[in-house]
């Protein structure tokens, strides 16, 4: 399957918070699927922490945006009634389409194994919108 961008949408009623007792391990498995851990472990305990905090205030975090092959984005939310989601995003030139799904898929299947039901789309971000 050929995609730019994997979106898990949780189903109705989760809130960040919710994702407080498993957020680390689920941000070292995308790390991890994604072939992205940092070699220092200092950098890796910053960046739970700073993920950990927002959730702690049942905010947004900001997931994975740094420069690499892949990316774990919350998207900011036009509506609060809406579910929460998160994308995985492959960079056009060190990602591969292929990729992106079987880290979605992945991703997916690890969160409803936690108890976590959510549905998966892919290319749903506004400029993929408009590009078709």
């Amino acid at each position: 399957m050929k995609v730019r961008s994997g979106h898990i949408i949780f189903e109705k009623g989760v809130k960040y918070s919710d994702l407080l007792p498993i957020y680390k391990e689920m941000f070292v498995k995308f790390l991890r699927e994604t072939g992205q851990l940092p070699e220092e472990e200092d950098i890796m305990t910053m960046m739970i922490t700073e993920n950990i905090m927002d959730l702690e205030k049942n905010k947004k975090p900001e997931g994975y945006n740094r420069q690499g092959r892949m990316r774990m984005i919350f998207p900011i939310m036009e509506k609060s009634s809406l579910p929460i989601e998160f994308y995985i995003y492959g960079h056009y030139h060190s990602a591969k389409s292929l990729e992106v799904a079987r880290v979605t898929e992945s991703m997916s299947q690890y969160l409803k194994n936690k108890g976590f039901d959510n549905e998966v789309d892919w290319d749903n971000m506004l400029i993929h919108k408009y590009k078709k």
